[in-house]
């Protein structure tokens, strides 16, 4: 698999716009597309998703970038104004996931919407973003793995390559193995999602619990083989990141069938409110 020999895909003036920014959008406004269509076919106001989609699209960004940073303290302390500069990656997708539930979190409890059911239906969009966006980190000869010789292997520049394997020409496309996890991901809670309302052994939240979990074990396994890891500790951040989606996920499915039960399985849509009423954030909120 050959990589981009320019991560800038076309220049507006002397404005360069990257693939990566070009697939990190796509992704965004499909998972939009995917998560409206889902909230129509389940009745719930679709209106509320466009209001909340640019806050919580701004927190999500604002969270993947941050963790990232947090990550690296030693080169961004030397070097503060990089923090602002994403051109050339520098994201978390668990930042991402972090800030993104929070905002949605708020956003809902503020405006009376019910949470889980709101979270079921988000995360197949967020798998599908994930999905589409993985594809940056081909632009800019990122986040792949360990050198290989298969035929899907992606060849890398050498100046983007590790040091220790610098002789090596080929390796995993982590990337790709996490793009193609995402789409059937995706595909799966898209399916969760619709028969849910129908489902007598299926809970509202249920669908997020699942992504969490699928997510986690998935990353897990693909961080053992990437060769840009960073690190908490002994161990890789995404590995006790990815061990708590799991946990969360496990005992969430648990406790919504055991001390969680007060709440209904499938909670009804918040009545439809007019558009001028659901705007957010209100002018009376500011």
């Amino acid at each position: 698999m050959p990589s981009p020999h320019d991560p800038v895909a076309f220049y507006l003036g002397s404005l360069g716009i990257r693939w990566y920014a070009i697939f990190i959008l796509t992704g965004i406004i499909l998972a939009i597309v995917l998560i409206r269509w889902l909230a129509a076919k389940r009745g719930f106001d679709t209106e509320f998703l466009l209001d909340i989609a640019v806050w919580v699209v701004i927190f999500a960004i604002i969270g993947a970038r941050a963790y990232y940073v947090l990550l690296k303290p030693i080169y961004f302390f030397h070097h503060p104004l990089d923090a602002f500069d994403t051109r050339l990656g520098g994201m978390t997708i668990h930042g991402a996931i972090v800030a993104g539930a929070l905002t949605v979190w708020w956003l809902c409890r503020r405006h009376g919407q019910p949470l889980l059911p709101w979270l079921d239906m988000i995360v197949p969009g967020v798998a599908l973003g994930q999905a589409i966006g993985r594809w940056g980190n081909w632009a800019n000869q990122e986040a792949f793995g360990t050198p290989s010789t298969l035929p899907w292997a992606v060849h890398i520049a050498p100046d983007h390559r590790p040091a220790e394997y610098i002789q090596y020409p080929t390796f995993h496309p982590t990337f790709l193995y996490e793009s193609l996890i995402d789409l059937a991901t995706a595909i799966v809670l898209v399916w969760l999602v619709l028969r849910l309302p129908k489902s007598r052994w299926l809970r509202d939240g249920d669908v997020a619990w699942v992504y969490f979990i699928i997510y986690g074990v998935a990353r897990f396994f693909i961080e053992r083989i990437r060769t840009d890891s960073l690190y908490i500790g002994p161990l890789p951040a995404a590995y006790w990141l990815s061990f708590a989606l799991v946990i969360i996920g496990v005992t969430m499915l648990t406790i919504r069938r055991t001390l969680w039960t007060s709440l209904p399985a499938h909670a009804a849509p918040a009545p439809l409110s007019p558009r001028a009423d659901s705007a957010v954030p209100s002018e009376a909120g500011q």
